[in-house]
């Protein structure tokens, strides 16, 4: 990188509107709000938690063309294994800023006793891809986000499987439950601890708070309490399916989590919340339904499938593991 036309300084309150550009630069197909950066931002500066962010600044107009990060994942805490990002404007690659700013996160890792770091890259951008593995990551999986156009009519998939539920299970939605009652959301959080503790990630899951959960789930842009479907056993959530706004894109709702408690899978809980989900959006005249799948979770994929969703952007994650210092003992 050029420093007498570039240099790094630390990320600061008014540069959230300039990460939402350059994001949405990148990402023309999933475009963020500085309003939701903000939001992310706050919720991942727990004090036990690290999240370093950075500006690559121009000296001549001032303007910020790059950013990077690296951070812990509450949900998935572990004191020397971070998550890094960089993300650098389409006008100013090529410049050698990308290859400075990871020797910059690297070596802030490393001051932190690093074991992993771990980082994604869009599959279809060959130059990404080749400075990830010059880098030393390595691939782990594939992350691919797909959509589901609501102005096609739903495809046929057989006679529906109402009459295979429980007798005792209910739908319903978080707003028809209570969606400010702490009670009902102390049993969604329950819920989503126990439905996602096999979901697939890249380390083990951690335990976060029902104070943090909530900011998580029931405080973010958007948060909408009728577009979270839910599955009732008694006084029990069985499964759910959440839905929440785009708010770059007013036409698009994205599916959240989609989670079944282990005793109750295979009794089409799930497809039948993202039933309900797809009505809901086509009733309010959304356009799109949006949402993510990992590949080592093909039961949701074949969900999603066969609701309709088409694939559209690829995402490579992978990692990059570091030798203990000398003298140093393994982390159990």
């Amino acid at each position: 990188m050029d420093e007498s036309r570039y240099h790094v300084r630390p990320f600061r309150d008014d540069d959230f509107e300039t990460a939402s550009r350059i994001n949405t630069l990148l990402n023309p197909d999933f475009p963020v709000t500085a309003d939701e950066i903000r939001h992310w931002d706050r919720l991942f500066r727990e004090p036990n938690l690290v999240k370093l962010d950075f500006i690559v600044e121009e000296r001549s107009s001032g303007a910020g063309v790059a950013r990077a990060s690296i951070y812990h994942v509450p949900e998935m805490f572990h004191p020397h294994r971070f998550w890094v990002e960089i993300e650098v404007d389409p006008g100013h690659q090529h410049r050698g800023i990308g290859r400075a700013l990871s020797e910059r996160l690297q070596e802030l890792a490393r001051a932190r006793s690093v074991e992993i770091l771990w980082a994604s890259v869009r599959a279809d951008d060959l130059r990404s891809v080749q400075f990830f593995e010059r880098a030393g990551f390595v691939e782990r999986r594939r992350r691919w986000m797909s959509r589901l156009s609501l102005d096609i009519p739903p495809p046929v998939t057989g006679e529906p499987r109402s009459k295979g539920f429980p007798p005792e299970v209910t739908f319903t939605t978080l707003a028809e439950e209570g969606a400010d009652r702490r009670e009902v959301r102390e049993r969604v959080y329950r819920l989503d601890l126990a439905a996602s503790e096999d979901e697939p990630r890249m380390d083990r899951q951690t335990e976060i708070s029902f104070e943090q959960y909530a900011a998580i789930r029931f405080q973010g842009p958007g948060f909408l309490p009728e577009a979270v479907f839910l599955a009732r056993a008694g006084d029990e959530y069985v499964a759910m399916s959440t839905l929440h706004p785009q708010p770059a894109e007013p036409t698009v709702l994205v599916v959240g989590f989609t989670g079944t408690l282990p005793r109750c899978r295979g009794r089409g809980l799930a497809s039948e919340l993202k039933r309900r989900a797809v009505e809901f959006a086509r009733a309010r005249g959304y356009r799109y339904l949006q949402t993510f799948n990992d590949s080592e979770n093909p039961p949701i994929w074949a969900i999603n499938q066969r609701l309709g969703f088409q694939i559209q952007r690829v995402w490579i994650t992978g990692e990059k593991k570091f030798a203990p210092e000398p003298g140093s003992s393994p982390t159990p």
